[in-house]
């Protein structure tokens, strides 16, 4: 072969090579653009959603550490009136809820015999008193001797004191009231024997009506230092809506070692009209008491130390604080929070920075 031939077929190789390899690029080429047009679309980040949330803001006001007691009325004056002579019982002038002022009749006990009685004795008075008077006429003129006037004189004076007894025995039969107050209890009836051990009735002063409470003893010594300040109200349920003011008249010296109480017993204040003893009601004491701060309730605070409130941004941030001051409802806030928009804890969220929208309240802008 020649030189020449080789030189060609050398050529026509090289060109085969070049052909094909443009061709396999070209076939790349397109299975690229094929499979970049036929991939499916990736979609644009959604936006994060917006959550509505429940806010609140604080309110600017008193805010009061207190503690409330069950406990009832009671009258600071009960008296059970009882008969001081024995006998029938003929009338019962009171029954429960009689109102008495002092003097007033309760009840009266047949007086007939109390009456025979006074009769005989006022004849041995009479009689005892005219020997008396002539005994000592005789005395003076020396006619009579001193065993005799002193006689004569013994004589008289232990019938004026039969004589006397008989007349306050026969008051007695009469039974009055020794206070102002209302009948409470009744504890016989008319006709029924009677004694000087036999209640009649048990009258209550509704005029000094009293409240009993039972106080934890880690009080005791606040109370004895605000004894004379305290304010105090009573709520009670029979009375309607209406709070009544209360002033401390005692406070029990010693804890009981059973219930680790002490007995602090206040007096109803002002217009106690309709208030029966025995009623049901609430002592609220008033421990301590800040005015004008900013407070929340505690359906704000999340766990013990977590308040979520929205920024400027509309974003749900958070806070960390545990209350200092309050009481079973509501708690003190740092002045610094004072004007902040609150989110009420329990919702679903929540992240720091999630968008959030407020309702209930108008934003803050903190």
């Amino acid at each position: 072969m020649s030189n020449y031939e080789g030189e060609r077929r050398r050529k026509g190789s090289g060109r085969s090579t070049a052909v094909k390899t443009l061709v396999l690029i070209i076939l790349a080429v397109a299975a690229a653009f094929v499979w970049f047009a036929l991939k499916p679309a990736v979609p644009a980040q959604q936006a994060q959603e917006t959550l509505p949330v429940e806010t609140v803001r604080p309110t600017i006001g008193d805010l009061a550490q207190t503690i409330t007691l069950d406990s009832y009325v009671s009258s600071d004056s009960v008296v059970t009136v009882i008969p001081k002579v024995t006998g029938t019982l003929i009338a019962l002038d009171a029954d429960v809820g009689t109102h008495l002022m002092p003097g007033s009749i309760v009840a009266r006990i047949d007086p007939e015999p109390y009456q025979i009685a006074l009769n005989q004795a006022k004849a041995a008075f009479d009689g005892a008193n005219s020997l008396y008077e002539r005994q000592k006429q005789l005395y003076a003129s020396g006619a009579t001797s001193q065993q005799n006037f002193d006689s004569a004189q013994t004589q008289y004076e232990n019938a004026k004191s039969q004589y006397e007894l008989a007349k306050l025995q026969l008051s007695y039969t009469t039974i009055t009231s020794p206070v102002e107050g209302t009948v409470v209890q009744r504890h016989v009836a008319s006709g029924s024997l009677v004694s000087p051990s036999v209640p009649i009735v048990t009258i209550s002063n509704t005029h000094a009506l009293v409240v009993k409470a039972d106080v934890p003893e880690g009080l005791a010594r606040s109370f004895e230092a605000d004894r004379a300040s305290m304010v105090i109200t009573a709520s009670i349920p029979a009375m309607g809506a209406h709070v009544y003011p209360l002033r401390i008249r005692n406070i029990a010296p010693a804890i009981d070692v059973r219930s680790k109480t002490f007995s602090v017993e206040c007096e109803i204040q002002g217009d106690s009209a309709g208030i029966i003893p025995g009623m049901f009601t609430q002592v609220t004491f008033v421990l301590a008491q800040k005015n004008g701060i900013p407070y929340l309730p505690y359906t704000v605070l999340v766990g013990s130390n977590t308040l979520w409130y929205i920024d400027s941004k509309g974003t749900a941030q958070f806070v960390t604080f545990t209350p200092d001051f309050h009481n079973d409802t509501y708690f003190e806030l740092p002045e610094k929070l004072r004007d902040y928009t609150f989110i009420l804890a329990g919702q679903h969220f929540l992240s720091a920075g999630a968008p959030v929208k407020a309702i209930g309240a108008p934003q803050a802008g903190k």
